[in-house]
């Protein structure tokens, strides 16, 4: 079946590098068409071309477009389209905030999903609910408006490596107002999306580079790992206070990373985190150096893309690091990033 359109989500503000990138790799097959705040839709120009499903790093959902829905019982005439293979309900909103969707609103999404749910099973159309998502599994994305008027927004896409399990790749984690950064979010978000938040690393060592003040150490003692932080800046205080609640070890080693002594570092290192401010051509060879010496098995890089033009070199700064990190690596825009992307390795 010719499938005329696709669809694509992303972060507030990342529309036009989502954008560009996607006219970069699909130049004369894609043109952008419906347009809203975090929503693009594409048209496919030519019958016989075939987008990859995964359309762009900046994408945090892309699938195939089917169109504004008015009513639940239009929604239920589309889903009679796939036939007898089961759905999944992924209900979601358009409009997120990069501190994490606020509770309201999920309830709103909550109560939505429910009646959506109910309607689907009253009207014989099979639903996957067990977790965890496999490879393959065929979701039925419903984004919601701001208000109760908007029509949704149908789509629908396969689930593979790499892809959010989470609705809309939007995990229900909110920024606290007790921890030492944003940092804190990000990397939360990034075993979620991962399915490493279900890990158990306690007692396992991790290295922080660019660590101060202290979001994602935080979240590390949070989670009973022994944290060495590499950063010339100083530390929350409440970065001590967890790790003596914790029971488990955190040093700080006032330098640059690119100071580091190699041979001092540990020997068994389970994760190896980066979210230094520099641009990454001078961050990735040090991330390379360091985790030469280290050989962690899991990385979680934030990369830095704060110009158009760092934006648009993203393919070739996750090449780069693919080279070296352990496999398998994926990248992607978390919903708690600005102009970045995160990279999971291992």
């Amino acid at each position: 079946m010719n499938i005329p359109f696709r669809f694509t989500t992303c972060r507030a503000g990342s529309e036009a590098t989502l954008k560009r990138d996607i006219a970069s790799h699909f130049a004369g097959e894609l043109n952008p068409a419906f347009m809203k705040p975090q929503f693009i839709t594409w048209k496919v120009r030519h019958p016989g071309f075939s987008p990859p499903k995964n359309l762009s790093h900046f994408a945090r959902v892309s699938g195939i477009s089917i169109g504004l829905c008015k009513t639940i019982g239009e929604l239920v005439e589309h889903a009679r389209q796939f036939g007898t293979k089961p759905l999944r309900l992924h209900v979601f909103p358009r409009i997120t905030a990069e501190d994490g969707v606020e509770a309201a609103t999920w309830q709103r999404i909550d109560t939505l999903a429910a009646e959506i749910t109910s309607v689907l099973e009253q009207a014989g159309i099979p639903l996957e609910t067990k977790l965890p998502l496999a490879h393959g599994d065929l979701i039925l994305d419903v984004i919601v408006g701001e208000t109760a008027e908007e029509p949704l927004f149908l789509g629908s896409h396969e689930h593979q490596p790499g892809m959010h399990a989470q609705p809309g790749g939007l995990p229900r984690i909110a920024l606290p107002e007790d921890v030492p950064s944003r940092a804190w979010l990000k990397f939360e978000q990034a075993l979620a999306w991962r399915g490493w938040d279900e890990l158990d690393l306690r007692g396992q060592t991790a290295l922080d580079l660019g660590c101060a003040p202290g979001g994602a150490t935080y979240a590390l003692l949070q989670r009973g790992m022994n944290v060495l932080g590499i950063d010339t800046g100083e530390m929350d205080p409440r970065v001590l206070e967890i790790a003596k609640t914790q029971g488990v070890r955190f040093d700080h080693w006032r330098t640059a990373a690119g100071r580091l002594n190699l041979t001092a570092l540990p020997k068994e290192v389970a994760l190896l985190l980066c979210d230094i401010n520099l641009a990454p051509p001078l961050v990735i060879p040090e991330i390379q150096r360091i985790q030469d010496a280290v050989q962690a098995r899991r990385l979680i890089l934030t990369i830095k893309l704060n110009t158009p033009a760092l934006e648009d070199r993203a393919h070739e700064f996750i090449d780069t690091i693919r080279d070296f990190a352990p496999a398998p690596v994926f990248a992607t825009q978390l919903a708690g990033n600005r102009r970045e992307i995160c990279i999971c390795a291992g």
